[in-house]
């Protein structure tokens, strides 16, 4: 069966319109320590040794790169791809890295396969608007559209391993962090951040230096003065934050300020099917829910629930503003508790 996936607005280009806007850090930080670029003669421990110098951090799931490569390296997978989107409404950071400097990416993402032995390379781009940007760029690197249905990065994924092929992804702005490590000496330092929300009068996306507070992130977008609601991270699947002091990581790719706070009211199931036709794994998320909440579920009615994604397709088609991804995470902590045989 062949996942349909969430078609999600898109609201990226109020953020897109401008060029990169670089933000100064708190004052008195250190400048960052450079060190030996490491010349022509590489290899896979010298690049990932580099990665580990420079201390980058995939921006898509928050891994040490060194880490991730290293790991790479031993499941030796046969495609690599640069994932320049982003699979959220909101977030356009990835795609602001890629036409900034997508020679820089491409490089970067040479540097990885090599790293890692991977044989082939791929540049997923978020339309065929940014696969023209690509070809007036000197990038040898074939690159293919990820589509507009949600949850993106894993439908792809499930596309270009069809036959049998191992894939795996890497974040653009690691990436172009990796070609600055090896070819500059250089660590990551900064992290680029889209600023979005109807809190926020000038959406845009911010070179930011790590460690700097998401407050000041906010105050250079000329934030509203009724804002109820600040998101990290995406606005499917981020984090409500309080503490606005908190630093900026390499792996905060989006800050949503919102002037109303989401309801939480739901309504009765109408077992519609919309969020079993979303859900890319697998799950019915409406049996899930029904068996749930009738106190005795049947485990064996409870297909798939521990390959949740946690990409909460499912809760953005419902009709019934029911969380149904909570439903299904319950369902999965109850089968690896030894319940459910």
């Amino acid at each position: 069966m062949i996942p349909h996936g969430v078609r999600l607005e898109q609201q990226k280009s109020a953020s897109l319109k401008n060029e990169i806007k670089r933000l100064s850090g708190p004052e008195g930080n250190p400048a960052p320590k450079m060190f030996a670029p490491l010349g022509k003669k590489l290899d896979s421990a010298k690049i990932i040794s580099a990665a580990l110098k420079a201390e980058i951090v995939d921006e898509f799931d928050g891994m040490p790169l060194d880490r991730k490569l290293t790991h790479l390296a031993e499941s030796k997978p046969d495609l690599l791809i640069a994932c320049c989107f982003d699979e959220d409404p909101y977030t356009s950071s990835a795609q602001a890295v890629l036409r900034e400097d997508a020679e820089k990416a491409a490089a970067g993402l040479e540097l990885a396969a090599k790293a890692c032995g991977a044989k082939e390379m791929l540049i997923a781009a978020a339309s065929q608007r940014e696969l023209h940007r690509l070809a007036g760029k000197n990038i040898k690197i074939s690159a293919v559209c990820a589509g507009k249905r949600y949850p993106a990065r894993t439908l792809l994924l499930q596309k270009l391993c069809r036959n049998g092929k191992k894939v795996a992804y890497l974040g653009v702005q690691s990436c172009a962090a990796l070609a600055d490590a090896v070819n500059e000496g250089k660590p990551q330092s900064e992290t680029v951040v889209t600023v979005a929300g109807d809190g926020v009068r000038r959406w845009m996306n911010c070179r930011v230096p790590i460690g700097t507070p998401v407050e000041t992130v906010l105050k250079a977008t000329q934030p509203d003065d009724s804002i109820r609601l600040v998101v990290i991270g995406s606005s499917v699947t981020g984090r409500t934050v309080r503490d606005l002091t908190l630093p900026v990581t390499a792996a905060t790719r989006c800050v949503i300020a919102l002037k109303k706070a989401p309801s939480e009211q739901s309504y009765p199931c109408v077992r519609c099917g919309r969020c079993m036709r979303a859900c890319p794994v697998g799950v019915i998320p409406w049996l899930v829910y029904r068996e749930m909440e009738s106190g005795e579920p049947d485990p064996l009615l409870l297909f798939h629930v521990n390959e949740c994604m946690d990409c909460q397709a499912c809760g953005l088609v419902c009709p019934s503003e029911i969380d149904l991804a909570a439903e299904v995470k319950r369902a999965a902590a109850l089968k690896e508790g030894g319940d459910a045989e």
